[in-house]
Order: C-alpha cells, then sequence, then structure tokens
C-alpha cells in the first residue's frame, strides 16, 4: 500500500505549478524536464512509503543459569537455542541472554551459530525481571518480536510481572519452556530461627523447621563452628497442606565475637536437592572481641607477650586461618608475624584489605626475612594500606644488579583471564613491573620462548632501555608450549655479556607445559659457575604435571619457586623475586633506633631501655603517617609507624619480634607492654552510643533489617541529627573478594531509623554504622541459611509463575520449538521511497542541464518531429467563380498567371525557423 506520511507539503503544488507556467523556458524538453524535477521533489518530501506486511523478527531467548537449575540445563539450553537457530530465516534475529544473579547479553541480535555461554553472571539468585527487561531493548520498537525463557520459574529481585507488562503493551509475547529440578522426596531445612546477637554467656534456643515429603524418621546434627554439639535420630510428619516439623537446640553464649552454627537434616532416601539439607546461622556475642595472631610459630614468644599483657588472642598457622567475613567478623584486628603473603593469599588479603577499610578493623604486621617487601607483600592488596612503602630506591643500593625474564609465550598463554586480558598480557605487566624496580645503573633484558626463542629487549643498562616497556607490553601468545632448555640457554648466553656482579633469571612458564628440559642439570651448574642465580614462577599448582622440573630447576638455580593460579598475581611475585635478589630489602645487622614523640600517641606512654634491634626491614615513610620509632643508621628508616587506612588502623613494626633477628628486644623487660600496647592500638576501643541510642539488627524473609533507636525523652538540642546515619556494608561470598556499599538510613518513626538489606545467595554481610560526627559501631555478621536457590518452591513459585508470565502476554508454553518463527505477529514495514524518488529528480536534472547546454535532445528528435508535425505546404486553391447557369461547369486547371509568387519550399521554412530559434536563443541567453 502507497502512503504519504507527510501529506502537508502538497499545498506547495499551486504555488510550484504557477511558477513553472509563468516561467517558461523557450525549449518543450527543458520545459517537460522542470516539470517532472519539481514533481519528484514534491512528492518526496511529502515522504512517500509502502507499507507492506512482514513477519520477520527477533527471539530473544533468556537462558536461567542459576544454581535451582537441573545439573544438565545447560545443555538443554545449548540445544533448545540450536532449535530455534536452525529454524529462523535469514531476515530474522536471534539474540541470547543469561541471567542468575545479573544478567548478561551472551549473544545481540543476529544470524549464526550461539557460540557458548560465557559471562560471569553469579549462580545464587535468578534476576528473571531484570533479564526480560534487557530482552526488551534488544528487539526494535518498530519491528515483530518474542520472548523465550528457558527457566525452572523461580526469580529473586525485581518482580517479571511488572516487566511483563510492559512487554504486553508492545506486543511482545513471553514464551517459556520449563526446565525444573524433581523436587519428589526433597527433605529440607525451610527455615532456621536464631538471634542476631546475644551477650557473652547468655542462653538462646536455635529452631529448625524442617519440610519432609513424607512421614519418616531422620538425622540431624548441630555444630559450632566444628565442634559437634547435639546429634540423633527423630520422625517426623509429612508436610502436607504447609505443615513443618520443629527441632530445637539450645546453647551458652561464649567469648565476645561472632560464631557460626550450622544444623544438618538426613533422610533415609535420596534426596534430590542435597543443598538445603544444611543451614547455617551467624550468632554474635556482643563485648571486646580478641585479636587473630598469624604466626608460623606454634611456640611463638609474641603471643605468650600479648597474653602476658592482659589480651586476648588467637593464635593460628595461616594454613589453618579461614579469610571469610564472617571468620574474620570474630576479631578485632589480625596482626601479622613475618608470615609471607603467599600463606596469607591473594583472596585472604583482599578479605583482610576489605575488613580493615569498610568494618573498622585493625592489622598490625611484623618484620623479618618473610615479611613485607622479601615476603611479597609489595604490589599485594594490603600494601595500600600500609604507612611504609616498599619501593627499591637507588640511593639504598650497594649493588648492581641484572636481570633477564624467561617468559613463556605458548598457545596457552592466550587464555582470558577477564577484563579483555590474557595470561600473557597479565605476565608482560609483571615484566614490565621489574623493569620499574630497577635504577638506571642495573641491567635488564627479555626473552619470550616457545618452541624457540624470541629476543624482546637485549639485556642493556635500565637507561638505554629506551621503548622497551611498549616492546614488552606488545609480547602476544604464539603456539606449542615452552621449552625450558631453550628459554635457559638463551637467558644465560645473555647474562654472560653484563658487567654488574648479580646476575639473576626469572623464567616463567606453566606448570602444566613446560616441555623440552634437555640436559637442565648441566646449564643450570654451568651458570652457578658464572653467578648466574635461577628463579621459578608457575603458572598453576605444585600437583601440576611440570612443577616437579620447575620446582628442580629452581632449586638447582640456588633461587625462588612461586607458584599461582591467578594471573592477576604475577606483578606482584615478579617484585617479590627482584626485591629478594636485591638483598637490600632486610638488614640483618644490629641497628641503633630511637622512640619518637609519636609512641605517645599509641601508646599513651614513652619507652626507653632499648637501644637497638638485631635487624629490619628496610621500608619508606608515607606522608601522613604517624612515626613512631625509627632507625639511627643511615637509612634513617622507620621502625614503627602507623595510620588510620579508611575506617581502620594499620600498624607497622620493622623489626623482627621473635626469631633470630629480634636483637636486643628479647632482653627488654618491657618488651611485653611496648607490644601490647602496639596491639591495643590496632584492636581499637569498643564504641559505645551517645545519648541512649540503641542499634538492633533481626533478619527476617532474607532481608536484614538494621534499626536505630532514639531515646524518646532525649534532648532535642543535644540529641539531634544534622543529617542521616549511613550504613556502610560489606559483602563476602566464598571464592569472591568482598564488595563494599554505602546507604543512608530513613526515618521509620519519630525515633526509629531504618535500614533493609535484602541478602544474596552464600554471602555474609558485615554492616557498620556511622553517626554524623560521631562514633562507628560494627554489626554482627549475618547471612542466610543457604542459597535462596535451593529453597523449598511455594504453591505460587516455579511452573505457575511462568504461566502467569505467558497469560499476560498472550505467550504459551513451547514444547516444538521450530515453528516459533511462524508465530511471531505481522507487523507493516515501511519502505521509504524518498532517498529514490530525490535520485531520480537528481538524474532528470542533470538532464535539463545537459539540455540548455547542448540541446543534444532536441537535435536528436528534430528530424522525428519534421516527419510528424511538418507536412509539405500545398499551393492555396482558386477561388470559384459565381455563374447564373445552374448546369455545373468543370474548370481546367491552369498554370498560374505571370508574375504570380512561387510558395516558398518546406527546406526554407525549416532554415527560417531554426534561425528563429538562434535569435531567440541569443536574446534569453538560454
Amino acid at each position: 500500500m502507497f502512503v504519504l506520511l507527510q501529506p502537508i507539503w502538497l499545498v506547495l503544488a499551486i504555488p510550484l505549478a504557477a511558477g513553472w507556467w509563468l516561467w517558461r523556458p523557450a525549449s518543450r524538453w527543458v520545459r517537460h524536464l522542470r516539470l517532472a524535477v519539481l514533481a519528484l521533489i514534491l512528492l518526496a518530501l511529502c515522504g512517500p512509503a509502502l507499507r507492506v506486511p512482514r513477519r520477520e523478527g527477533t527471539i530473544v531467548v533468556l537462558a536461567d543459569r542459576s544454581r535451582s537449575m537441573p545439573a544438565t540445563s545447560e545443555t538443554s539450553e545449548k540445544e533448545a537455542i540450536e532449535l530455534i537457530q536452525r529454524a529462523m530465516s535469514r531476515d530474522d534475529r536471534l539474540a541470547v541472554i543469561a541471567f542468575g544473579e545479573t544478567s548478561a547479553i551472551e549473544r545481540a541480535p543476529q544470524t549464526g551459530a550461539f557460540a557458548g555461554f560465557t559471562a560471569e553472571i553469579g549462580r545464587d539468585a535468578s534476576s528473571l525481571g531484570q533479564a526480560i527487561e534487557k530482552a526488551l531493548a534488544l528487539i526494535p520498537p518498530d519491528a515483530p518480536g518474542r520472548i523465550f525463557v528457558l527457566s525452572d520459574g523461580r526469580w529473586t529481585g525485581q518482580d517479571p510481572a511488572a516487566v511483563a507488562a510492559r512487554a504486553a503493551a508492545r506486543g511482545i509475547a513471553i514464551d517459556y519452556r520449563a526446565l525444573q529440578r524433581s523436587t519428589a522426596n526433597d527433605l529440607a531445612i525451610a527455615e532456621l530461627d536464631a538471634p542476631v546477637t546475644v551477650m557473652p554467656g547468655e542462653a538462646f534456643m536455635l529452631t529448625a523447621w524442617v519440610k519432609s515429603p513424607v512421614a519418616q524418621e531422620i538425622s540431624y546434627e548441630l555444630r559450632r563452628g566444628a565442634q559437634l554439639l547435639a546429634a540423633g535420630k527423630t520422625r517426623v510428619t509429612a508436610s502436607a497442606g504447609g505443615g513443618l516439623n520443629r527441632l530445637t537446640f539450645r546453647d551458652l553464649a561464649g567469648d565476645p565475637g561472632a560464631q557460626s552454627y550450622t544444623i544438618r537434616v538426613t533422610g533415609p532416601g535420596e534426596d534430590p536437592v542435597p543443598e538445603n539439607n544444611s543451614a547455617k546461622a551467624l550468632i554474635g556475642v556482643a563485648g571486646p572481641r580478641p585479636l587473630l595472631l598469624v604466626t608460623e610459630s606454634r611456640a611463638s614468644g609474641l603471643a605468650r607477650l600479648l597474653a602476658a599483657g592482659g589480651l586476648k588472642v588467637v593464635a593460628a598457622p595461616p594454613a589453618e586461618c579461614d579469610w571469610s567475613l564472617d571468620a574474620l567478623a570474630r576479631y578485632s584486628g589480625v596482626i601479622l608475624e613475618n608470615v609471607p603473603a603467599e600463606a596469607v593469599t591473594t583472596r585472604g588479603m583482599e578479605s583482610i584489605a576489605a575488613w580493615i577499610n569498610d568494618a573498622g578493623a585493625g592489622m598490625m604486621m611484623t618484620g623479618g626475612r618473610r615479611a613485607y617487601g622479601p615476603g611479597g607483600y609489595f604490589k599485594s592488596p594490603l600494601e595500600p594500606l600500609m604507612p611504609v612503602s616498599m619501593e627499591l630506591r637507588m640511593e639504598h643500593r650497594k649493588l648492581a644488579l641484572a636481570i633477564v625474564v624467561a617468559m613463556d609465550r605458548s598457545g596457552s598463554m592466550g587464555v582470558s583471564v577477564g577484563e579483555g586480558r590474557t595470561k600473557m598480557d597479565l605476565a608482560n605487566l609483571a615484566a614490565v613491573q621489574v623493569l620499574d624496580m630497577l635504577s638506571p645503573m642495573d641491567e635488564f633484558g627479555v626473552v619470550a620462548v616457545d618452541s624457540a626463542s624470541h629476543i624482546i629487549t637485549e639485556l642493556k643498562p635500565v637507561e638505554a632501555l629506551g621503548n622497551a616497556r611498549q616492546q614488552i607490553l606488545k609480547v602476544d601468545s604464539g603456539g606449542g608450549g615452552i621449552f625450558v632448555f631453550e628459554a635457559l640457554t638463551t637467558a644465560a648466553e645473555m647474562l654472560l655479556k653484563a658487567k654488574s656482579g648479580t646476575r639473576h633469571i626469572i623464567l616463567f612458564a606453566d606448570a602444566a607445559d613446560a616441555e623440552e628440559p634437555g640436559q637442565y642439570q648441566d646449564l643450570l651448574r654451568q651458570c652457578e659457575q658464572a653467578g648466574i642465580t635461577v628463579s621459578v614462577i608457575g603458572l598453576g599448582t605444585p600437583a601440576d604435571a611440570d612443577a616437579g622440573l620447575l620446582r628442580d630447576v629452581a632449586q638447582r638455580g640456588s633461587g625462588q619457586i612461586f607458584f599461582t593460579e591467578s594471573a592477576a598475581d604475577l606483578p606482584r611475585l615478579f617484585a617479590q623475586d627482584t626485591i629478594i635478589v636485591a638483598r637490600s630489602m632486610f638488614l640483618d645487622q644490629p641497628t641503633p633506633i630511637q622512640f619518637t614523640g609519636g609512641l605517645a600517641t599509641l601508646t599513651g606512654r614513652q619507652f626507653a631501655g632499648l637501644d637497638s634491634v638485631g635487624g629490619y626491614n628496610l621500608c619508606y615513610l608515607r606522608p601522613k603517617a604517624n612515626l613512631a620509632a625509627v632507625t639511627l643508621d643511615e637509612y634513617q628508616s622507620p621502625l614503627v609507624a602507623s595510620w588510620q587506612a579508611g575506617s581502620g588502623r594499620v600498624l607497622c613494626y620493622l623489626g623482627e619480634a621473635d626469631g633470630q633477628f629480634t636483637g636486643a628486644m628479647a632482653s627488654w623487660k618491657e618488651a611485653g607492654e611496648f607490644f601490647a600496647s602496639l596491639s591495643r592500638w590496632t584492636a581499637g576501643a569498643t564504641a559505645n552510643l551517645p545519648d541512649g541510642m540503641l542499634v538492633t539488627q533481626e533478619l527476617r524473609n532474607g532481608v536484614s533489617r538494621i534499626r536505630l533507636h532514639l531515646d524518646p525523652e532525649r534532648d532535642a538540642a543535644s540529641a539531634s541529627l544534622n543529617s542521616l546515619p549511613t550504613i556502610t556494608t560489606l559483602r563476602g561470598a566464598p571464592g569472591r573478594p568482598p564488595k563494599s556499599e554505602k546507604a543512608e538510613m530513613r526515618w521509620e518513626s519519630a525515633d526509629t531509623l531504618l535500614l533493609d538489606l535484602p541478602l544474596q545467595g552464600s554471602e555474609t554481610a558485615l554492616s557498620t554504622v556511622e553517626l554524623p560526627g560521631g562514633p562507628r559501631l560494627t554489626l554482627a555478621p549475618v547471612a542466610l541459611p543457604y542459597s535462596p536457590e535451593f529453597k523449598p518452591a511455594g504453591t505460587d513459585e516455579g511452573l505457575p509463575a511462568l504461566a502467569r508470565l505467558a497469560q499476560a502476554t498472550n505467550g504459551r508454553e513451547r514444547l516444538d520449538l521450530s515453528g516459533i518463527w511462524k508465530d511471531l505477529p505481522r507487523q507493516p514495514r515501511m519502505i521509504d521511497l524518498a532517498p529514490w524518488l530525490l535520485g531520480i529528480a537528481i538524474f532528470i536534472l542533470l538532464l535539463e542541464v545537459l539540455e540548455r547546454h547542448t540541446g543534444l535532445l532536441s537535435a536528436k528528435a528534430l528530424p522525428t518531429l519534421q516527419r510528424l508535425r511538418l507536412p509539405a505546404i500545398r499551393a492555396p486553391r482558386p477561388r470559384k467563380k459565381a455563374v447564373a447557369s445552374p448546369a455545373p461547369i468543370i474548370a481546367e486547371s491552369a498554370p498560374p498567371p505571370d508574375g504570380t509568387e512561387t510558395p516558398p519550399e518546406p527546406a526554407a521554412i525549416l532554415d527560417a525557423l531554426q534561425e528563429a530559434r538562434r535569435k531567440a536563443g541569443e536574446r534569453t541567453r538560454r
């Protein structure tokens, strides 16, 4: 159907016609061409279009990837997507969105095969509403479309019914196919009631509400941490009509902190959803919490000194420490006694850093060969929180250093590690990190190795390297595996030319793909004779196939061996090895010291009688940090430094607290009180709310409800709030770094402020209330019993929820997927004709210009016009004379009398017409 979208422009037809009629060119051809141009332009202004119905459109598949889905759901979802893709035409478009805690576009609307799921969306929630909203944005508003949901129908967060109403308004149907776990014989803990906070020594109850499909005998057990408190068997009834069975336990609160309780039930049969058979409750015990002392010494002298000073300290080796938020919340702070960063782990350091920054905890670190720079804390998550820095400074270097980095550039280094980066990218950054730490007097080179060596940067003094950074950052992965012998040979040959006395190789290799070691033992023996040491950084675990080879290379090369599964750790490990090789970050000689006035701000008193320490870590005081003790050697290095880090406190003691290099500190009579005073500052004081304020926290229906109660009889002038209190919440889930968020409380009543914090999955939430201009109060941690994805479904969840969405949008359940494209609604499509009309108008305008300048069209058409419109001119007939006789008279034709003028020939008339046209053209200049 032909339509005009802007017919208002037709009003220009009259003035255009008048202008065309009055402004008449001499040539008939030009006149006709100009009329055609004006008509086409006018028609193009009116928005001409062809309205044609079409069925091609966009289908968006929403794939549920949450934990509540069956184990084979990903395979089923891929098969469904492939069936839909095979049935589409070349004009159709297929998109895929995966959803869990968040939603992500796995495939934009397009043709072609689906490559698979790659996005990280979290699996402890089902944000179906958010996914539908994102699907609506992918369907063009002027094109037909449908949404196809592959899910079990369980959702969290935004209600999908509200978004479905918008889909219905646009005429977009929501179809579904249910993929569900079997819930037959599902024994589950439906609810767990426990107090959030109790007082030390207080008795309290824990109640578990058990849902059972049939009457049966079940086993149960209750644990506090790893300790078994209760166990036994009980008879439960079938939970028909929503009835639940109750299990009640009683316990007494212990020391201040936070305690985790776990209740587990099991039935005689196989349970299809075992994840909801166990539920966790976190209970905070009010009061001053102990300090966690992380030490590798089972008989730590520092632990004895702190206990003698009246401090509550829990000592544990790093391997036994749990760095989760609910475990850290048991303590007021952490003391790291000469513990290397790799023992704490990157995930542990991330948790500690967030705990200090956002929950107001404290940290104290003592020195030694396994702490600070030599311990791998340079470029670690904890370094920005420390009041001292750990870089290598040229003015404190004694010896020049030559380092060659031999990097694995095999095919495995091309694997993505997220954020658009590959393992190779992070290895390149690590090599550049080594370059940045060196001074101009040092030498540096880089060789990239797969099955052959590729020298990226020749060994040169750092000041002569020029654009080496750019060359290193451009190294890309190749193929095959890394040839260890080839890498070591090339690096050793480069170092033989070095002028520096300290020569070192950093070999970076994949612990599962290090090949061709060759005669590496003989090579490393020759390296030892040439003064070349070798350290190895293996990407993988000590259990990988080639880890033993890499460990042996490091041992024979008199260097360090590091393993990491995270490529993000590479810059830190490269820096750690460089610091160890430089041998300038830990000074192992007795050094005189002096206390400063800053010590009194930490301990409340001044100490005396300690003149020296046996050794210390060379670091540098950061601006605005508090200096409490300093060395009196040539470096004037801080020995005790502290500052506020975020909302927490961090203190650094650079000497060794207990060990070979403790020195005079071991016999100093005030050592116990000295370390106890530093630890008290680290732990901080217990915050008390002013003006009779009280904070309560309760957990109901997956929401942590925090209330600030004001004294109803408060003095308005003294207890008024100039602004709303804020709550900083630290959320941590197993295997992920904690995330922080901040929100303002709102008035619930004249005497109460409120904030609701929804909880998700297996995360732990640790909240800190901050009063405007007042103290900060950290609350007890809270967590859901288990991921809501495993909670027994109610009567209106699952399949009924999907059916309601389909009914509201005229969708349906789809078993046969091949016909989904045929059910796309016919929707008119407008084909714009204006560009075509304007193109034709331009062509005709060019013809007009050609005609006006050349007359070509007239010249070609003139012979035809002559034959059709200029017949031969005949002589005029003589007039008939009147006669009297009625008889007819037949007059014979006679030649014209002499003197009569002969009519002109047709050719002469044509010449005259052409001459007249020429003169007219000269007058009008057309």
